[in-house]
């Protein structure tokens, strides 16, 4: 998802909902989703949970993979 024009593919509508709703993408960021295993999972209690998207700045290092 692309903060600018919110544009994405196919990205869960609740979490799109949520997004817009509240504006907590910034204009010069963009929203992954693990689409694999996500690197970050674990089952330790004394970490907060991780979800499957990633806010992250969009930057030289950012590739779009068609």
């Amino acid at each position: 998802m692309l903060g600018d024009t919110y544009e994405h593919l196919d990205i869960d509508r609740q979490f799109v909902e949520w997004v817009e709703r509240d504006r907590v993408l910034e204009p010069a960021s963009v929203v992954v989703e693990w689409l694999g295993a996500n690197p970050f999972a674990h089952e330790d209690p004394r970490h907060a949970p991780v979800g499957n998207y990633m806010f992250c700045p969009a930057d030289e290092h950012l590739e779009r993979d068609a």
